[in-house]
């Protein structure tokens, strides 16, 4: 018995050492430095604002950063043309026709989250997670109410 106790005890030790380390590694991320062209369209767009870049898996820029107490993340081609914008927004950031169209269309759920997309040559619009009970909806709304699933 005392030896199946001390063996335990060992690895739990071991494990959580193990554990530990790997937690270590896992936190570690690289800084990816985006090209000039990036750097420039970006500043020119959102001025002042830093950010933290990744590179896409199809070779674009985006950065995340948070702007007027929003967190926000755009992405450019390589050679620095912006391609789309994604703002975490609150419900009252929201349009009112917007509001009055999801309310009038699905009483009794609540606004889980709302993100504004903004993309090149396209108005924008805002993806909005709805709620209720075990249920979610992903809808998108426009600035004038138009809903679309």
């Amino acid at each position: 018995m005392v030896i199946a106790v001390a063996l335990f005890g060992t690895t739990a030790a071991t494990a959580q050492t193990t554990h530990h380390h790997h937690a270590a590694k896992t936190e570690t991320v690289k800084a990816v430095t985006p090209p000039d062209a990036v750097l420039t369209a970006f500043q020119g767009k959102f001025s002042g604002d830093t950010a933290t870049w990744a590179v896409t898996p199809s070779g674009n820029y985006a950065a995340t950063f948070m702007s007027s107490g929003e967190k926000e993340c755009a992405e450019f081609s390589a050679d620095g043309q912006w391609l789309r914008n994604r703002t975490d927004m609150t419900l009252d950031q929201l349009p009112d026709p917007a509001k009055t169209a999801l309310q009038s269309k699905y009483p009794g759920m609540e606004i889980a989250s709302i993100q504004k997309l903004e993309y090149n040559n396209v108005n924008p619009f805002y993806k909005v997670n709805l709620k209720q009970g075990d249920q979610s909806k992903d809808v998108m709304v426009n600035d004038a109410g138009y809903v679309q699933e």
